[in-house]
């Protein structure tokens, strides 16, 4: 856990040396995922983020000033939009299907903690939104991952978790990430709102993951045009949305995706045994959820499945649910 500590100050330091002077804070948000929405308790098993967006400002591609971070120099030029940038801690876990055993389980996925820290840009239009990610963390016990769970399930009645000294071992993670939204339709609907069609492609390069998306979402509600692009496949990323949402509204939506996986450190990383799982490089995951905005904040809530992650799983499908809590400051 000490550990754990020291890699939070560290990276927390080398962000804000990166990190250009900040504008005022627009929107934190808090976000839990965990799979005991199906009634499961391995595979991708929980996930804790907490993050932060600056404000939307209008942004002026040839003016060099315009961009508060390095990373906007990632993105291509895009006109009539506005520009973000923000910070995200995180921290996941995926265990075996049973997590009663303290044996090593060569045949299923292996515990692995993860300990994240991120910095984004983002450009939003009407019609085209992109974002841009690079992360820093660690995935092993330096996470911190398994006193949290132990902590977790001793707190709910839940079974102990026994086989985390079987987890992979320590390793630094880097990751780069790119998405970029389009706009296919947009039409009035009932009650003064909106529908809307949209595709999007999502890809990450770096030793955690590496892999191409692609997908359509689908989405219903009010001022669709000044909250376009907030949605992500990007684990944890959480667009502004007080910012441009009308009050007391509400929003539905529907993402499906598609990609394939070049390497998974969850599943392929170093372990102090010899594993005989590989992971799939088809992936395929779906969500559909409710956001309801109120005067300064927002409630979301999803389902969100995804396809097997290792070859010999015997179940085609998981999922999760995720429950998001964001407010303006």
């Amino acid at each position: 856990m000490i550990m754990s500590l020291r890699f939070c100050f560290f990276f927390c330091l080398l962000f804000s040396i990166l990190s250009v002077p900040a504008v005022n804070a627009s929107q934190f948000h808090f976000q839990l995922e965990n799979d005991v929405t199906f009634g499961e308790d391995g595979n991708y098993s929980n996930g804790m983020i907490f993050g932060w967006e600056s404000k939307a400002l209008s942004f002026n591609p040839d003016d060099l000033v315009g961009a508060h971070n390095w990373l906007q120099n990632l993105l291509p030029t895009q006109h009539n939009a506005v520009q973000t940038w923000g910070l995200k801690v995180s921290q996941r876990m995926w265990t075996p299907d049973e997590i009663k055993i303290s044996e090593a389980q060569p045949n299923d996925r292996p515990y692995a903690g993860f300990l994240e820290f991120e910095q984004h840009t983002a450009v939003y239009g009407s019609a085209i939104a992109q974002k841009a990610w690079l992360a820093l963390g660690v995935i092993g016990p330096a996470s911190g991952t398994e006193q949290l769970q132990g902590s977790i399930h001793k707190i709910i009645g839940a079974s102990t978790p026994l086989g985390w000294q079987h987890q992979i071992e320590n390793t630094a993670t880097i990751q780069l990430a790119y998405e970029i939204d389009y706009v296919l339709l947009r039409n009035p609907a009932p009650f003064n709102s909106q529908w809307e069609v949209s595709t999007f492609s999502h890809n990450a390069l770096g030793n955690v993951r590496s892999e191409l998306n692609a997908g359509l979402t689908l989405r219903w509600g009010t001022n669709l045009e000044q909250s376009f692009g907030r949605l992500s496949s990007h684990f944890g990323h959480v667009g502004n949305l007080t910012d441009g949402s009308k009050p007391q509204s509400l929003l539905f939506y529907t993402r499906l995706q598609g990609g394939y996986r070049f390497n998974d450190l969850t599943i392929d990383g170093s372990l102090p045994y010899e594993s005989n799982v590989e992971f799939s490089p088809q992936q395929a995951s779906a969500s559909t959820g409710l956001s309801y905005y109120f005067s300064g904040g927002s409630v979301t809530w999803s389902f969100n499945v995804y396809s097997k992650e290792y070859l010999t799983d015997d179940k085609r499908w998981h999922g999760y649910g995720l429950l998001q809590f964001a407010w303006s400051i």
